[in-house]
């Protein structure tokens, strides 16, 4: 087994376990032990009694002979020893040996005991037999006074007999106890361990960056809100690797696609400067064509040095916008009227519709002007000519929401996820026969995000394509 905290919840518990039930057999022991001694006497104390109602009679008699036969005969039935002493001290009656070879007991503490208090009890070896023997002795009284004294003995060896016999039964109880308590100790051990291992297995799994296993939580304790704990992080960090290799991906994308636009124009530029050089600059209507082309893909390189440099002021900050006051029907409307030239030129309609009467929010209005500039400059490009473009505006209770809908092409949805990503075009060549740097959307969306709005997208091939922004009031 693997798990060596599997081995210390089990040994652990092991060992307080046998202290427990080494503790609880000794003290059970000396309490039974007790226990049996007391019952003992108290048999002794009540068959003495018993004994001396008997042999009442041959004491106030003082019948020798009686005494000693009858002395012996109850000595067989109860398996005991019996003597049978006088208030003096000497032995009238004994089952184990002839009374009148046997010393006074008047100095016995047994007979001292019964002889004051009417019941006396004492261990001690035995002057006569020369074992070990408990002694108990009972007052014999009559209505003139006291008789005499009935003690009886019983060998220490059959009382310890017995007790051991206790010890044995009390021993084998804790021998089960104690195995009943190491099995329950393993398998609880095991329902402890089996998750702790479970989440090591699926930590290193993690390590080793696969995500795929998960830890069963099973209950709702420490453990369980551990393992939960440890699922949330697996799927946060799983998230965290994915958003980190699709960043690293628009990162490569970014780089390529940046350093082909700028290539292009650069190339052509190049180019045209060459052949300038070569022979052209004689041929002044020739000149000034390639002059006007190389100041065109020049204007190009201005642009998107341009949105580049806005981008990297919008991810540096939000301390660049600067909000204030703003009509958003009547920035709209400014910007509809900037694009009347390419309207007209292409035949197309733009319609603005009103959904509400208040518009204001705060925002900074120059930046919030550049979002709807980039999505009605879009919506122009991509519709086509004597095309219908619609711009709505609508009232929410704590915002703003702004639509430009276009009848163009549309996008297929698998571009979706990534039209806001800079350089990103859907159809390259398309684009960049229109013109766009491809980082349009990408600053509308930093803008958007800026003032804590919302912007979506959403298209149907054929059919067209819709951006919402969404803009708080505050």
């Amino acid at each position: 087994m693997k798990s060596r905290i599997a081995w210390k919840f089990l040994g652990a518990f092991i060992f307080l376990t046998l202290i427990a039930v080494f503790v609880l057999n000794f003290f059970v022991s000396l309490k039974l032990r007790d226990h049996f001694e007391q019952k003992i006497s108290e048999k002794l104390q009540s068959n003495a009694i018993l004994v001396g109602e008997i042999l009442k009679h041959e004491l106030r008699e003082q019948n020798l002979e009686d005494i000693q036969q009858k002395t012996n005969t109850l000595a067989n039935d109860l398996d005991l020893r019996i003597t049978v002493v006088d208030c003096q001290g000497k032995v009238l009656g004994d089952s184990g040996k002839d009374p009148s070879l046997m010393d006074d007991h008047k100095d016995r503490l047994e007979i001292i005991e019964a002889m004051e208090s009417g019941f006396g009890q004492s261990t001690r070896p035995s002057d006569t037999l020369g074992y070990n023997m408990k002694y108990v002795a009972v007052r014999v009284d009559d209505d003139g006074g006291p008789l005499g004294v009935i003690r009886f003995a019983l060998p220490l060896s059959e009382v310890q007999l017995q007790i051991r016999t206790i010890y044995r039964a009390v021993l084998s109880g804790a021998i089960v106890a104690t195995v009943i308590a190491v099995t329950v100790a393993y398998f609880v051990s095991r329902s402890i361990t089996s998750p702790i291992r479970e989440m090591t297995e699926v930590a290193q799994r993690i390590a080793r960056g696969d995500f795929s296993r998960q830890v069963k939580a099973k209950s709702r304790d420490e453990l369980g809100e551990l393992a939960e704990s440890l699922n949330a992080m697996a799927e946060e960090l799983q998230r965290t690797i994915e958003n980190l290799k699709r960043m690293d991906r628009v990162r490569t994308d970014f780089v390529a696609n940046v350093s082909h636009e700028l290539k292009t124009p650069l190339t052509l530029i190049k180019g045209y400067i060459e052949t300038l050089e070569n022979k052209a600059l004689d041929d002044k209507e020739g000149a000034r064509k390639f002059i006007a082309i190389v100041k065109e893909h020049a204007d190009r390189l201005s642009n998107i040095v341009d949105d580049l440099l806005t981008l990297s002021e919008l991810e540096l900050s939000e301390r660049r916008i600067e909000k204030s006051q703003c009509d958003l029907k009547g920035l709209v409307d400014e910007v509809v009227l900037g694009f009347g030239h390419a309207l007209a030129s292409r035949q197309q309609k733009l319609n603005v519709e009103l959904l509400g009467g208040d518009f204001g929010i705060q925002a900074d209005r120059d930046k919030i002007e550049q979002v709807f500039v980039n999505l009605i400059d879009n919506a122009i490009k991509y519709s086509p000519n004597t095309g219908e473009i619609e711009v709505s505006l609508t009232e929410r209770p704590n915002a703003v929401e702004v639509r430009v809908k276009d009848g163009g092409v549309g996008i297929l949805k698998e571009h979706l996820d990534r039209v806001f990503e800079r350089f990103y075009r859907v159809d390259k060549a398309r684009s960049r026969e229109l013109g766009g740097t491809g980082l349009g959307l990408g600053i509308a969306k930093h803008i958007v995000l800026a003032h804590g709005g919302q912007i979506n997208i959403e298209s149907e091939i054929n059919k067209g394509t819709v951006v919402s922004v969404t803009l708080p009031r505050q």
